[in-house]
């Protein structure tokens, strides 16, 4: 029986913060990483290329997720697929997980669970470990024809098989403490691209955004791959 291949699929723009993170984070499980990049202005292309495994790099201007999303499908080759985000950052347990979720002739997507930490590495919006708000429907995707990704923002895959199961994997995911006015641009686009225009905050302070979140600790620990960075982040190293 010939050996499944893996496939990473990044889209990114001016990522080089959590990046090499994320990528360390699943790599020992892929074979190959394809990123499509929005002319980052940061070291996010070349953090990208000085991994072995990174194959091709391509470039898109759209605005439109899917548009970035299925340039990033048309590329990769692998059996299986994992879409990514360069802000997720996976636990060490995946090394062992996903070769055995991909012998699995039955399954044809796994999901994963996040823990969707809010304004400060040690702070989080979850409930639970698996609060059902902060789950990744398309984390492990048997190729298959006709996959495509539709919407411009929040985007899903269409054509996927009928057969889904639980990868039991969590990764933590670090977009949300970044400083609050990036996080302020990215709402704006978000708004824009679901038709609400320009002014959907207007009166919102550009570094608040986020003080109303409701938030819990963060209790699980950082992926071992990101733990010592966050230390020093946080002026604990």
């Amino acid at each position: 029986m010939s050996t499944c291949t893996v496939s990473a699929m990044y889209i990114v723009k001016n990522e080089e913060e959590f990046l090499p993170f994320s990528i360390k984070s699943i790599y020992n499980v892929v074979d190959e990483i394809v990123v499509v990049d929005g002319h980052s202005s940061d070291r996010t292309v070349e953090i990208a290329k000085g991994f072995g495994k990174t194959r091709t790099v391509l470039y898109c201007d759209s605005p439109d997720y899917s548009v970035n999303r299925n340039m990033a499908l048309e590329a990769a080759t692998g059996d299986w697929l994992v879409p990514m985000d360069a802000d997720m950052v996976f636990y060490r347990d995946i090394d062992e997980v996903v070769p055995r979720l991909i012998r699995n002739p039955y399954v044809d997507v796994y999901y994963c669970w996040f823990y969707h930490l809010m304004r400060e590495p040690h702070l989080m919006q979850n409930r639970s470990d698996r609060d059902p708000l902060y789950r990744r429907e398309f984390f492990l995707v048997r190729r298959r024809p006709g996959l495509r990704w539709v919407g411009a923002v929040h985007e899903r895959l269409e054509g996927t098989g009928p057969n889904v199961a639980d990868s039991g994997l969590h990764f933590a995911h670090y977009g949300y403490v970044k400083p609050q006015r990036e996080v302020f641009k990215r709402w704006v686009k978000y708004a824009m691209l679901e038709g609400k225009g320009e002014n959907a905050y207007e009166g919102i302070s550009p570094d608040s955004i986020l003080d109303d979140r409701p938030v819990r600790p963060f209790t699980r620990g950082h992926p071992e791959v990101i733990a010592d960075y966050i230390r020093q982040r946080m002026g604990l190293a």
